[in-house]
C-alpha cells in the first residue's frame, strides 16, 4: 500500500521533527497524538466511512431475523420464568434479547450518521461500539447454547429460538472479521489490511523519529563538521528536520543505499523546503 512506502515515513518524521523542534513547543511525547490525529485524519475518515458501510451492509436482513427472534424470546419467557427449574435459561435469554436490542440501537445510530451529510467524518466510537457489542453477542450466545445443552427436556422447546440465534450468529460472525485480524473471512481483509498499515506507518515512523531524537546531539556533531558556525538555531527549521533525517538514515541505516538517502532528502526540501533548500541539503549531504 502506498502509504507504507518509505517516502511516506520519511515526510511524517519530518513534519514530527520540525514541530517538536518549535522554540517554546510541546514536548515530543506530549504532541503524538495530536500529530498523528493530523498525519492520518484523512486516511482514517476514509476507513471508517468504509467499516461503517461494512457493517451496514452486514447488517442488512438482520431486523427480521432479530424480530424474529424476539417474538420467539417473549413468547417462552413466562414459561422459563414460571418454571424454577428453568431460571438458568430465563436469565441467559434475558441477557441475549438486551444485547441484540443494544446492537440493533448502535446499528440504527451508524446508520443515521451516514444519512446525515453534516456528520464528517464517522466517528471512532459509533464503529467501535457496535464492534464491542457485537463481540458481546457473540459471547452471551455460546453462553446460551451451552446452558440450554443443560435442559434436555426443553430441546423440542427451543428448537425454534435456536434455529433462529443460529442465525444470527453467522451474521455477527461476518461483522466480527470486519475488525478481526485472524478472521478466515476473506470479504473484509482489504479493511483489516488498512487498519494494520496505518497502525504499521504510525509505528515506523515513532521508531525512525525516536532514533533521531535519542541521537540529535551527534547527529548535530556531524552537521556541525560540515556546516561553517553550525548552530541548529540558524539554520531553517524545515531544512533542519531534514537533515537530521538524512544524516541519522546515512549514519545509522545501513539498508538505505546512500545515493537514495541524498535524493529523497533533496526532493523532500524541494517540496517543503524554501527555494534555496535543495541546493543547501544537496551541498551538505555530498561533503558528509
Amino acid at each position: 500500500m502506498a502509504i507504507l512506502k518509505r517516502r511516506n515515513i520519511r515526510e511524517a518524521a519530518i513534519q514530527f521533527l520540525y514541530l517538536a523542534d518549535i522554540e517554546d513547543g510541546p514536548e515530543a511525547g506530549d504532541m503524538e497524538e495530536a500529530f498523528w490525529q493530523m498525519i492520518q485524519e484523512s486516511s482514517l475518515n476514509k476507513l471508517n466511512l468504509a467499516k461503517a458501510k461494512a457493517i451496514l451492509h452486514v447488517a442488512q436482513g438482520r431486523g427480521n431475523r432479530t424480530l424474529k427472534f424476539e417474538q420467539l424470546a417473549t413468547a417462552i419467557q413466562p414459561e422459563l420464568k414460571a418454571n424454577p427449574e428453568a431460571q438458568g435459561l430465563y436469565v441467559s435469554l434475558q441477557q441475549l434479547v438486551n444485547l441484540e436490542d443494544t446492537l440493533s440501537q448502535q446499528i440504527d445510530t451508524l446508520q443515521s450518521i451516514l444519512q446525515n451529510k453534516s456528520t464528517n467524518p464517522v466517528p471512532d466510537h459509533a464503529i467501535d461500539e457496535v464492534i464491542e457489542i457485537n463481540q458481546g453477542l457473540i459471547q452471551a450466545r455460546l453462553a446460551w447454547m451451552e446452558t440450554s445443552s443443560d435442559y434436555p427436556n426443553w430441546t423440542a422447546k427451543l428448537e425454534p429460538i435456536n434455529a433462529t440465534i443460529a442465525h444470527l450468529a453467522r451474521s455477527s460472525q461476518r461483522l466480527a472479521s470486519i475488525e478481526d485480524p485472524d478472521s478466515t473471512i476473506v470479504d473484509f481483509a482489504h479493511l483489516r489490511s488498512s487498519s494494520a498499515e496505518l497502525s504499521t506507518f504510525r509505528r515506523e515512523t515513532q521508531e525512525v523519529v525516536g532514533q533521531i531524537l535519542e541521537h540529535k546531539e551527534k547527529i548535530d556533531a556531524d552537521l556541525a563538521r560540515i556546516i561553517e558556525n553550525y548552530a541548529p538555531e540558524r539554520v531553517d527549521p524545515v531544512d533542519r528536520a531534514i537533515l537530521r533525517l538524512a544524516v541519522y538514515e546515512l549514519q545509522m541505516s545501513d539498508d538505505i543505499p546512500r545515493a537514495v538517502t541524498i535524493n529523497e532528502a533533496i526532493e523532500i526540501a524541494k517540496k517543503f523546503g524554501t527555494s534555496d533548500s535543495s541546493r543547501f541539503i544537496n551541498g551538505i549531504l555530498d561533503a558528509l
